[in-house]
């Protein structure tokens, strides 16, 4: 007959070979759950630099001129709207978007300098 000391020592070694399974699971798991979480991230700024481009493109069609902020995208003078929301920069979780305009182009970029996981610079992305 097992004694109850038997008992509990191997309930304990069963316990501690699962936790251990259970890390070395998790430290596999957490790195991948990550990189998708940037890469989704990278999706979506990349989505709405294209909604920024088409907004900009069908602004000028319909004014003759490009836009001179973000804003005249979201309600003109003439109250036309060209983006259907306030696109937040996914990348900084803020509307700092960062425009560069001259009489040619309107361009709209990250205000983020971090690297994206290519190691671009997502001020980089257009």
């Amino acid at each position: 007959m097992i004694n109850r000391t038997a008992k509990n020592g191997a309930a304990l070694l069963g316990v501690t070979i699962f936790a251990i399974l259970l890390a070395i699971g998790l430290s596999v798991a957490m790195p991948l759950a990550t990189r998708e979480y940037t890469r989704e991230k990278e999706e979506t700024l990349r989505f709405a630099l294209g909604e920024f481009r088409r907004a900009a493109e069908k602004f000028q069609r319909c004014n003759q001129r490009l836009p001179n902020n973000i804003d005249e995208l979201l309600s003109d003078e003439n109250g036309s709207r060209f983006l259907r929301r306030r696109y937040i920069d996914p990348i900084t979780g803020k509307f700092d978007w960062q425009t560069e305009i001259s009489s040619q182009t309107f361009v709209v970029h990250s205000s983020s300098k971090e690297p994206s996981l290519a190691g671009i610079p997502y001020s980089d992305f257009r």
